[in-house]
């Protein structure tokens, strides 16, 4: 497993807009908002095989797991209900209708892939703009719901995997210096979330007064500045390798052999292989597989793949069989 996908896991842009001359989505009576999610499927339907979910249909269950997946935000679910999502087939691309505003486009990569990200997301709001008039002010830009989105409404994140910054406490210290660059730090689900398994997500604070290029362009150099504190942090963690190598065996071993596993258990100890990866005391095949797993492992993609009606422990069981089952698939422990 190389650097990258030791530290980089995916890349997300999202584009905010909203249909001129029609109040924000919280304002918007059922009728217009259907209108909306039937115009967005009729002109989505010659770029790609989308699949529609409106929420007010969808079970709590298959809502969850499309969550877990990152392709729809907890409000869509949970506060809109005259919202929807377009999905590609190979979910690659979320959009998602009437959440916050009427239309978020979404493109999620893995990797660092900020200027591919756009290029698709660009493609599908070129297809949306020309059927859709967008609220637009030539001097503010894009008009949106949250006024911390005005301008080209573009949020560009990268997931990434921070362990040696947490562990040695320089986390808060690496927060506070991005920030100043625009930057905001957020959990693994988004803003009030916790950075489950070391999982953070960095992404562009500043939309106003701004080109998409200068947004994509100073979150690279984020993420750069934060690739080089991790590098450095992990050469802090070798300090006691005799203790490193332990901890991570111990985690192997429980992730292997383990009868049940709770999901902030397996978050845990799979963060902890998935460090072994990169010191090379573990052989990982595959780093985007590797984080298939970690979404895997949440309560309703465990739910989806053991039936309705398991119990929390049976949930568990079922769990810990799962994850020791890809890991002896995906990887081996090279440390004698």
């Amino acid at each position: 497993m190389n650097t990258s996908d030791t530290i980089i896991i995916s890349t997300r842009l999202r584009l905010a807009r909203n249909v001129d001359g029609l109040p924000f989505p919280h304002k918007l009576a059922e009728m217009p908002a259907r209108q909306i999610i039937d115009k967005v499927e009729s002109v989505l339907s010659p770029v790609d095989k989308f699949t529609r979910y409106d929420m007010s249909g969808i079970s709590s269950l298959d809502g969850t797991i499309l969550q877990e997946k990152h392709l729809i935000s907890p409000d869509l679910l949970e506060d809109s209900p005259f919202g929807a999502v377009m999905i590609s087939t190979d979910e690659n691309v979320a959009v998602m209708i009437n959440e916050e505003d009427h239309i978020r486009e979404q493109v999620i990569l893995s990797g660092l892939s900020l200027d591919q990200a756009y290029d698709r997301v660009n493609a599908i709001d070129d297809v949306l703009s020309k059927n859709i008039k967008f609220a637009y002010d030539k001097r503010f830009g894009y008009l949106t719901s949250c006024a911390t989105n005005l301008g080209t409404g573009m949020r560009a994140s990268v997931m990434m995997f921070l362990p040696a910054l947490t562990v040695e406490n320089m986390i808060d210290g690496c927060i506070n210096e991005v920030g100043r660059l625009n930057m905001t730090v957020r959990g693994v689900y988004g803003e009030g979330s916790k950075a489950e398994g070391y999982l953070y997500q960095i992404s562009n604070q500043r939309t106003l007064g701004v080109k998409e290029s200068d947004i994509i362009d100073a979150v690279k150099g984020a993420i750069n500045h934060i690739v080089e504190a991790e590098l450095k942090a992990r050469q802090l963690l070798k300090r006691d390798e005799p203790e490193l190598i332990d901890k991570i065996c111990r985690a192997w071993g429980v992730a292997t052999s383990a009868y049940k596993l709770s999901t902030a258990e397996a978050m845990q100890y799979l963060a902890l292989v998935r460090l072994g990866g990169y010191y090379g005391y573990i052989d990982i095949s595959d780093g985007v597989e590797f984080q298939k797993l970690i979404t895997s492992v949440q309560p309703a993609n465990m739910q989806r793949l053991g039936g309705n009606n398991m119990s929390a422990n049976e949930r568990d069981i079922l769990r810990a069989r799962h994850v020791s089952a890809v890991l002896n698939d995906m990887c081996k422990k090279t440390v004698k």
